[in-house]
């Protein structure tokens, strides 16, 4: 009698224990579909191995959509801890710069390299060269400076002998030449003129040592490294969308996942969820012999 009544609870237990076991086994293997006499056999190849592409692209979904979407990326870039470490990292450079006999050329160039270097001194002044150029054409910069010239000129005109030869006309005939010829120097020498001095002040930057530059900023320090603080915060606010964009999260993730062979998926599963599925496992133990205890009264 008593047998009996150890019997149910036994068998189901190791029943459920093997058949969840069996289950969860079965959503890896096989890794391969297998065939008999030119047929498939159901289930084969296992679940994951099946549907690792669309597996792979709701990750990529999800992990885009809900973890790492613009503004989690926005909030973590701007969080107050990271903004700690970029003040840190700032007092650090100023450390271990202040001594420093290093020009800025030579300290950008050791982190950059001679060519990168180059490159980017390159691009930044043409940058500066073509916006401080733009600017410049939209001042109008011929009509203002004939204007200017013309109120400083007129009053010793006016009271030279020459005087009684003043009209209007003539004031407007010499301020739209003065106009023209520096509208046609703006546009013929402009550009080069601007080039010459921004490329002047860029080696004159270049040449200053940073323990020379630190030392004479030092009580602007503090005011210094908010802003440059205020910049990155910026930065962050105006390019996250882009740069979310650009990353494509999402696809980085179904990328990386469909690389993985199905072994190396299968462990990097079993590694998040190994407790889980052996608590499955048991749960349908405990199950199963809860149902022979049941049946053993039945």
């Amino acid at each position: 009698m008593y047998l009996k009544l150890l019997a149910g609870p036994v068998i189901g237990g190791i029943i459920g224990l093997i058949t969840n076991g069996i289950a969860i086994r079965m959503l890896f293997r096989p890794i391969n579909p297998i065939f008999l006499f030119g047929f498939q056999i159901p289930f084969t190849p296992g679940l994951i191995p099946k549907e690792k592409a669309r597996i792979a692209r709701s990750l990529g979904q999800v992990v885009s959509t809900h973890i790492l979407n613009e503004e989690t990326l926005k909030k973590g870039l701007s969080s107050p801890e990271l903004d700690e470490k970029i003040l840190l990292s700032l007092d650090h450079f100023i450390d271990k710069y202040q001594n420093s006999s290093l020009t800025v050329k030579e300290a950008m160039f050791s982190l950059t390299g001679d060519d990168k270097g180059l490159d980017v001194i390159e691009n930044a002044e043409e940058k500066i060269v073509d916006y401080s150029y733009s600017k410049m054409k939209k001042m109008e910069l011929g009509p203002m400076i004939s204007g200017l010239a013309m109120e400083s000129i007129l009053p010793d005109l006016n009271n030279s002998m020459f005087s009684m030869f003043i009209s209007d006309s003539l004031i407007d005939s010499i301020r739209n030449k003065i106009s023209s010829i520096i509208d046609s120097l703006v546009a013929d020498r402009g550009e080069e003129v601007i080039q010459t001095i921004v490329h002047k002040e860029t080696d004159e930057l270049l040449a200053l040592k940073i323990g020379d530059m630190i030392a004479s900023h030092q009580e602007r320090l503090p005011d210094l490294k908010e802003k440059i603080l205020a910049a990155y915060h910026q930065m962050i606010e105006k390019h996250s969308h882009s740069i979310t964009k650009a990353v494509d999260l999402g696809k980085l993730v179904e990328d990386q996942i469909n690389a993985f062979d199905v072994l190396t998926f299968e462990k990097l599963l079993l590694e998040i969820m190994d407790k889980e599925l052996k608590a499955i496992i048991l749960l349908g133990g405990l199950l199963g012999a809860i149902m022979g205890v049941i049946m053993s009264f039945m």
